[in-house]
């Protein structure tokens, strides 16, 4: 099996790391991750500037590449360039730094490198964990993450995209039986805009935020805050199918 992995994080980034070593004991391994944190880049793509990809890495099961660019950019090259006669079976993303919940998702560059599968009809998994920096905590995590690869996309032949999310709970309880099969939720934040400086011509802006708890009942940020492991299918379309007749009989009533 040959398995792509990226993030948002960069190639460097603890938990792409401790992943891609637990993978590497089942699957051959190709790593095309940002040379440096790109957090929140969501799906955009490089146009202006070219991209350079440097080899970091080539032993046993596994080969490293960096990349000037985006979560995006790093799986275009690796799709249409680098593993085009080679094609990845599935495409690993993360383990993120962070929580990859809920509305969150639009911003995610974790998401965005999973959601590339679709241009190669391949399937794919988004993995994100809230913030921690514990190995030991990092290590269950990632054998619980090889666990679900088994059993979804290689035992079951899952073909879709799979977004998980594990919270920072006792690693003895990171296992399946703690894992939520959730839809996505609206994640809301508090003080996201925030002012650094303002001069007379001119206000500096920092933007962050910090997530409000809650969620709706049901949703993956509401478990995630209850110290469960979430499971979100995730499609790329986002027509409102709900609402297309409605749409279209407006559109009638104006001709």
């Amino acid at each position: 099996m040959h398995i792509l992995m990226t993030n948002d994080d960069g190639y460097r980034s603890p938990g792409l790391r401790i992943l891609a070593e637990e993978i590497r004991k089942m699957a051959r391994v190709t790593i095309i991750s940002p040379e440096k944190g790109v957090s929140s880049c969501s799906n955009a793509l490089t146009l202006r500037k070219p991209l350079r990809l440097k080899k970091k890495k080539e032993d046993k099961n596994i080969t490293v590449y960096s990349l000037n660019g985006t979560t995006g950019d790093c799986c275009k090259i690796a799709l249409e360039y680098i593993l085009k006669d080679d094609l990845p079976d599935l495409i690993v993303s993360g383990m993120n730094d962070g929580y990859n919940t809920g509305s969150d998702c639009l911003y995610s560059g974790t998401v965005a490198g999973a959601m590339e599968s679709i241009f190669a009809g391949i399937p794919a998994l988004a993995v994100s964990t809230e913030h921690h920096k514990e190995e030991i905590f990092l290590q269950a995590a990632a054998k619980l993450t090889v666990q679900i690869i088994q059993k979804y996309f290689i035992k079951q032949h899952y073909s879709g995209i799979l977004n998980m999310n594990i919270p920072c709970i006792e690693t003895k309880k990171l296992n399946e039986k703690q894992i939520k099969i959730a839809p996505l939720g609206l994640q809301p934040y508090s003080n996201i805009v925030q002012i650094n400086k303002k001069e007379q011509t001119e206000i500096e802006f920092i933007m962050s935020g910090e997530p409000l708890n809650g969620g709706t009942k049901g949703t993956d940020v509401y478990w995630t805050r209850k110290g469960y492991i979430t499971l979100t299918p995730l499609q790329w379309n986002q027509t409102d199918k709900e609402n297309m007749e409605m749409i279209e009989q407006i559109l009638k009533q104006n001709q």
